[in-house]
């Protein structure tokens, strides 16, 4: 009786392993698609698509970091570091409109881009605590820009 229910339980798990797995799986290839339809709307001019997308991807850098998936950390961050850019118009109006404090504007985005590019570095040397301490000033980066800028830009992209 014992063994029937340690086998049933081994089994159960398997299964269940089975079952994230390939959900896990099948979510980075619907990322992918996302991510590619997310690049094409960026192209087209929308930044919030860009911020969209930014957005997803955070959520599940921070899903991969809580379960230690340095493959997925590496991959979430990744993306994050190389992300889409909005138009040239759509630039250009965020330029003009912005002026001098573009240069903010553009530290922050360079912030974003440093830590999650030290991210992978981390993911890659399986260091968890690296991962946490860029993650932090990567989320600095979004928060910084937000508060100082969301509302500004909001306004001239209606």
């Amino acid at each position: 009786m014992f063994i029937k229910k340690k086998r049933l339980l081994a089994t159960s798990l398997v299964i269940l392993t089975t079952a994230n797995f390939s959900m896990a799986n099948d979510a980075v290839s619907s990322d992918a698609v996302i991510a590619d339809t997310v690049k094409e709307k960026a192209a087209e001019g929308s930044l919030k698509l860009v911020m969209r997308g930014l957005l997803k991807d955070t959520q599940q850098l921070t899903a991969a970091m809580l379960n230690e998936d340095f493959t997925l950390i590496a991959a979430k961050a990744k993306i994050i570091a190389d992300h889409p850019k909005p138009s040239m118009a759509t630039r250009k109006k965020i330029m003009k409109t912005l002026g001098a404090d573009m240069a903010k504007f553009k530290a922050n985005d360079d912030v974003v881009h440093n830590a999650a590019v030290e991210i992978v570095t981390n993911a890659e040397q399986k260091n968890i605590n690296g991962v946490g301490e860029n993650f932090k000033k990567m989320i600095g980066g979004c928060l910084s820009c937000h508060s100082t800028f969301k509302n500004r830009v909001s306004e001239i992209l209606k």
